[in-house]
This record gives structure tokens, sequence and C-alpha cells, in this order.
């Protein structure tokens, strides 16, 4: 009776410990704009069209949006891919230790060694699961750019861009161009 009461206080704290573990992740990919001022509220061209639709019997193209702007930063930032989230690590690495720790001291040492053990396996599952988990932490190339009205704006590479800090690019569609 008291191994089944062991074994039932060992899996509990697994599963409280695996459910506490799996609600601490990395930051989520993508990032907050809000600390870019003046931010384009539309990627529309708020220019007037013409009332006529063909002055002069020559037909309008359509030019697109494009603006230009300077480079003026180039970072790195570590994204994580959403699906490189999971508790499979931490549970597998919990369990583990607390056979381990289990097997360790006596009386209510033994308790404790089995409580530390769980702690530590799943931390340490956790730790191998990110590490060898396939790419879900990455980093990007972050390129952070002024227009000529002086608002900021960031485009994500994956790998390192064709740009310096400094170079004249122009923006078409939402892509950087030379």
């Amino acid at each position: 009776m008291q191994k089944i009461q062991r074994w039932s206080r060992l899996a509990g704290a697994g599963v409280v410990l695996a459910a506490l573990t799996a609600c601490a992740g990395y930051p989520q990919g993508g990032y907050n704009q809000s600390g870019y001022p003046n931010q384009p509220v539309s990627s529309y061209p708020t220019h007037s069209y013409p009332s006529t639709a063909y002055p002069n019997n020559q037909p309008v193209y359509n030019q697109g949006y494009q603006t230009y702007a300077r480079v003026i930063n180039i970072e790195t930032v570590r994204v994580q891919d959403s699906s490189g989230i999971g508790a499979g690590g931490a549970i597998v690495g919990g369990v583990l230790g607390g056979l381990v720790g289990h097997q360790i001291g006596g009386g209510s040492g033994k308790t404790l060694a089995t409580a530390a053990g769980v702690v530590g396996g799943a931390l340490a599952g956790s730790a191998v699961q990110n590490h060898a988990g396939g790419g879900s932490v990455r980093d990007i190339y972050r390129v952070t750019v002024e227009t000529r009205d002086r608002s900021l704006r960031a485009f994500d590479y994956p790998n390192p861009p064709p740009f310096n800090i400094g170079d004249n690019v122009r923006i078409e569609n939402d892509q950087l161009y030379r």
C-alpha cells in the first residue's frame, strides 16, 4: 500500500511539473512593432486617383506602391517557431529523474531525492528537447529602414540580407530592393 501511495505522489508531481514546464516557453516568433514611431496604418497608397480613367486617351498602368528609404540597422534576432513548443522532453526527463532520485537516500531523504530528481530531470529534458528540437529556435536578420517621411519599418530575412547600413533602398510591395 505504501508503494502505491509513493508512486501516485511521484506521478502527480510529474504531471504538475510537466504542466508548469509547458507554460514556460521562449517568446514566440514575430515581434512587437509598437516601439516604432510613425508606423503607417495601411500599406495602400494615399494619393488620390485622377477623376477620369484615361486622360488624353492614354491608358494608366498600375505603378504599384513604392517608396524610398535608407537602411539604419541590421540585427540578428532569435525567434522560435510555434511548432517547437512541447512538453515531451520535460515529461520524459522528469520521469527518468524521479526514478533515479528514488533510488538514492532512505526514509524522508528518499522523498526529497525523488522530488529533486523529478525537477532536475524535467529541466534537463526540456533543455535537450529545445536544443535538438528540429530547429525550433533560429536566428533571423531584421533590417530596419527609415523612409523619407521619417517613419521606421522592419523587414525580416532568414539569411544575411544583401544590404549594408546606410544603403539607399526602394520599398515595393512590402519588399526591399536596391
